[in-house]
């Protein structure tokens, strides 16, 4: 009985101390877990002030501003041996696909923007639909994605634009919701703007292997944003294949240069201007791009920051949206993992 009770015990005992050791080490993590939150809401802070304070110094945005050009050494050493790792894409720089399409009040604002503009005398202003579907189709043909030709690009620029219009009347190569209806899986056509990029994966034509590509292609999900309605591209910030479909003519060689001159701090200030891709370099002095689609000027950014500390790590990634005017920021989305 001795031997038993002393047996029972001991069972007790390992269990309890098992017990313990994993409160204890729950514990840690949750403590590891909030302080590394704390962390990566300082990290945010951080981008933001260095958003706000070029934003400050400088009316234009490039990738030689601070929220570009952060020293990582300098930040590892503001966390007290955590390591950090910050990144900040300039969304502003990207297609918005959602201007594929004007909305009901933009197409009337239009209107009367061209009326307005007849009575005074003043220059015609262009198409934004029709420009953006020639920016799309020299987009898609670059030959970096799996589209094959001209016909399958116009299909899918048709697919698209009656995804995000609001009617459902189908373009020639387009579909409705007629058509999604009479899929295996059935579902109806969104008719107004996309709400996450990866909801291309539902509209016609718009495979996998285009939007993420595959060992032969790139994705054209990388050069798109669902963010902003004015259609304008910063060309300060802008990668070098939507430099390239932004015109007629334009080749790796051209858009190449125009990389160069706006990696060059001395430069700089030419970059405030949207024309500043004159001087670079041999620039065809007939190509043009059109004045509506460029500028110099970022608001929307997306946001990463992850910090690791004793095999902890947490990250938290959003996108925040800088007013040019009132200089405002709103972080439009942001979650922790």
């Amino acid at each position: 009985m001795t031997l038993a009770a002393i047996s029972f015990l001991a069972a007790i005992t390992v269990g309890l101390a098992t017990s313990v050791n994993w409160q204890i080490q729950a514990s840690t993590g949750q403590k590891e877990t909030v302080r590394l939150h704390a962390a990566v809401l300082s990290g945010l802070s951080l981008v933001r002030a260095s958003l706000y304070g070029d934003q400050q110094k400088q009316k234009f945005d490039t990738l030689l501003d601070g929220w570009n050009t952060l020293d990582m050494k300098i930040v590892n050493k503001l966390f007290a041996g955590d390591k950090v790792s910050i990144t900040v894409r300039d969304m502003s720089g990207r297609i918005q696909v959602n201007r594929l399409v004007l909305s009901d009040e933009e197409k009337k604002k239009l209107q009367k923007d061209r009326l307005r503009g007849r009575r005074e005398g003043g220059k015609k202003q262009g198409d934004p639909e029709k420009q953006q579907r020639e920016l799309w189709k020299r987009f898609l043909l670059s030959g970096k994605f799996a589209v094959e030709g001209e016909d399958e690009a116009i299909a899918l620029i048709d697919a698209l634009s009656d995804w995000l219009d609001n009617d459902d009347l189908a373009r020639d190569h387009g579909a409705e919701t007629g058509y999604y209806q009479s899929l295996k899986n059935p579902y109806i056509c969104r008719n107004g703007p996309l709400r996450y990029p990866e909801e291309l994966l539902l509209v016609k034509g718009f495979s996998r292997k285009i939007v993420y590509g595959d060992k032969e292609h790139e994705g054209i999900i990388d050069y798109l944003t669902i963010y902003g309605q004015d259609g304008k591209i910063n060309i300060n910030t802008a990668l070098p294949l939507i430099l390239q479909a932004l015109a007629p003519g334009m080749n790796d060689e051209m858009a190449g240069q125009l990389v160069e001159f706006r990696e060059e701090k001395d430069n700089l200030n030419a970059l405030e201007n949207p024309q500043w891709y004159r001087q670079a370099g041999d620039f065809p002095g007939d190509l043009v791009f059109d004045k509506e689609m460029i500028t110099t000027v970022s608001s929307y950014f997306f946001l990463k920051i992850t910090i690791e500390n004793n095999g902890f790590q947490q990250t938290g990634e959003g996108f925040l949206y800088r007013d040019p005017k009132t200089r405002e920021q709103d972080l439009l989305s942001w979650k922790e993992k």
